[in-house]
């Protein structure tokens, strides 16, 4: 079922409003069908929308009952209500249901209306019409909901097959989303006066953005105030080299090790101190959002750090426990007002709640401890570094992960890093290649294929640009404090995120400085400027109030990883700039792999391990 939505408290923007509108859409989408209803969801929407709206919102409006898309429906309620996304498997679903009701016994007369997320296609369009439910659909309608928040400082489009649709076969209607999405953002916080793009696909939704400017009522994006800056968009091809790395920051391992999916990572029920269990498996879901202070303070924490702050704030909340059992009003409670015992019992819940979420972080980061002191972990680690640190070869340990078959994801991972930041010969590159068909199965020819095509496992002989873009960029340093880091190069033990550099650059005088740089990196560089007409004619780099901080929307153009989130804050503490992070989805290098299979084989479970 649906999550409470986020806190979205303390937020540069008010994002909550584009939670609010979206809300407003769902209401109006149930609303179109008087009384009540069946709620039948593609199952890539549960976790979206119940970042939206929760299950008593859904309830108040007619849907009584929710199921997924293709698990069969028992209820009798005579309408029912689709929201999918526009694919051919959805569309196949919807047309059984309709063609198993008329065939019942006696026939089911129902009224089916069909919301598609983002938008209607002819393609689906067509795929009803071809098995003749076309005309048994009383309304088929689009549902834009564009960017929701995940938190105060992070929006999502929730659209992870972008890397299939859009890098591997070049569709632009992915593009179209993030740039629509954009545009909505500046109908509600005003005209950006800075856009900059790089990366080919980040130069198509730049276009997309100017032509829709150009179409648009100019009084819409009139604004009197300009509440975002300038705004960064990157492609994700441009920096390949982190979403390969393990994440190391708090949040990062928990993505890497156990996955977050809509705020929320599902755990074994005893790491939440015996909470109750959310499924037969004894699994429960731990929400991990800023509304958990502790889990705010440490989210951004490089794992290293974790034991020492657990400890302390143990003992703190330990020392206020016993302080509100011993106080005095409570010694003389005889004595006391109403007023006086009630102000004391919300203090004891108050550190009781405390104690909870620490006591879940506590068991949860001695989970993750577990996971990570063993040798395997650390030496992964430790030949990561050492293939962006240096330029030592790391062909050997390559060659032994694949021939051990642990996992093809964390193999491949490590293979791309290798070509991203070694010069390998042709030879070496097919070699490697086919250890890992050996190793895992033909089966994986697709994503390989697919890595081959984005130039991810380069082939060539030609200089490895990457010893000048660490130089260049400040991509490593030796020498890292993890206690009190003053650089972002601590999120991975002294390798700072290529992307966030490149933001860094641009919200400090722009990219003139690193055009040679830039030049390196894959996809071309556009920088424009927009006249806001309301805001005194102001454009340019000078912020519009000097009152506040500068703020910065950085869009990722296929998925952001919480690493990449924290380096960014972190920058934004340092250079006293808020940043926005707005991504189509988010990843890491394992989900991006999953995200290049083809659609074949996700239906099949394939293990790791020799082709049999």
């Amino acid at each position: 079922s649906p999550m409470p939505a986020t806190e979205l408290e303390g937020a540069v923007i008010d994002v909550a409003a584009l939670r609010d509108d979206a809300r407003a859409s769902i209401t109006r989408m149930l609303s179109s069908v008087k009384g009540a209803k069946i709620l039948i969801l593609d199952k890539t929407i549960t976790g979206p929308l119940g970042m939206i709206a929760e299950m008593s919102m859904l309830k108040k409006l007619g849907a009584g009952q929710i199921y997924h898309l293709g698990v069969p429906v028992s209820a009798e309620s005579k309408d029912i209500v689709y929201l999918v996304r526009p694919t051919l498997e959805n569309m196949n679903f919807i047309a059984d249901q309709v063609h198993k009701d008329f065939r019942s016994k006696p026939p089911m007369i129902r009224k089916y209306m069909v919301f598609m997320t983002p938008r209607v296609t002819k393609v689906c369009m067509k795929t009803l019409q071809a098995r003749g439910v076309l005309g048994d659909i009383s309304s088929i309608q689009s549902l834009h909901i564009g960017f929701i928040p995940f938190d105060s400082d992070v929006l999502s489009l929730e659209t992870p097959k972008i890397w299939r649709e859009t890098f591997v076969r070049n569709e632009i209607s992915g593009l179209w989303d993030v740039a629509h999405s954009i545009m909505k953002l500046q109908l509600f916080f005003g005209a950006i006066p800075n856009i900059c793009g790089k990366g080919e696909h980040a130069k198509t939704v730049v276009r997309l953005l100017q032509r829709m400017k150009a179409e648009a009522d100019p009084e819409m994006l009139d604004s009197t105030v300009i509440e975002i800056d300038e705004c960064v968009i990157l492609d994700r091809t441009v920096d390949m080299v982190t979403p390969m790395l393990t994440q190391m920051t708090y949040e990062g391992i928990i993505d890497e090790i156990i996955g977050i999916k809509s705020n929320a990572a599902e755990v074994d029920a005893g790491i939440t101190g015996g909470a109750k269990k959310t499924s037969r498996t004894g699994k429960t879901f731990v929400k991990l959002t800023s509304a958990d202070h502790y889990y705010e303070e440490i989210r951004n924490f490089h794992y290293r750090n974790l034991g020492q702050w657990i400890n302390t704030k143990v003992l703190e909340v330990r020392k206020r426990y016993n302080e509100v059992k011993k106080s005095s009003v409570v010694q003389s409670a005889h004595n006391t007002t109403i007023g006086q015992m009630k102000d004391v019992v919300k203090k004891l819940k108050t550190t009781t709640a405390e104690h909870n979420y620490l006591q879940t972080h506590s068991n949860l980061a001695h989970f993750l401890h577990e996971k990570i002191k063993k040798l395997t972990f650390e030496k992964k680690i430790d030949q990561e570094m050492t293939m962006v640190g240096s330029s030592e070869s790391v062909e050997d340990y390559v060659e032994a992960s694949i021939a051990k078959c642990q996992s093809f994801e964390e193999c491949v991972r490590l293979l791309v890093l290798m070509c991203q930041t070694r010069a390998l010969y042709p030879k070496r590159v097919t070699f490697f290649l086919n250890e890992v068909v050996q190793s895992f199965g033909y089966q994986f020819l697709f994503v390989l294929r697919n890595l081959q095509q984005l130039g991810l496992l380069a082939d060539n002989n030609r200089r490895c640009p990457w010893p000048t873009l660490k130089k260049r960029l400040n991509l490593w340093e030796e020498s890292v404090n993890f206690k009190k880091p003053t650089d972002i190069n601590y999120i991975f033990a002294g390798y700072a995120p290529l992307s966030a550099r490149v933001v860094q650059h641009a919200s400090n005088g722009g990219w003139a400085k690193i055009k040679d740089v830039l030049d390196i990196l894959p996809g071309p560089t556009l920088e424009t400027t927009q006249e806001v007409k309301g805001a005194s004619g102001m454009t340019g780099r000078s912020s519009p109030d000097a009152k506040r901080k500068p703020v910065t929307l950085v869009v990722y153009v296929g998925g952001v990883t919480y690493a990449e989130i924290s380096a960014l804050r972190k920058l934004g503490e340092k250079h006293n700039r808020d940043y926005i992070i707005a991504t189509t989805h988010f990843t890491n290098g394992t989900k991006l792999m999953q995200d290049l299979r083809e659609p074949t084989m996700e239906k099949a479970k394939v293990s790791g391990g020799a082709l049999r």
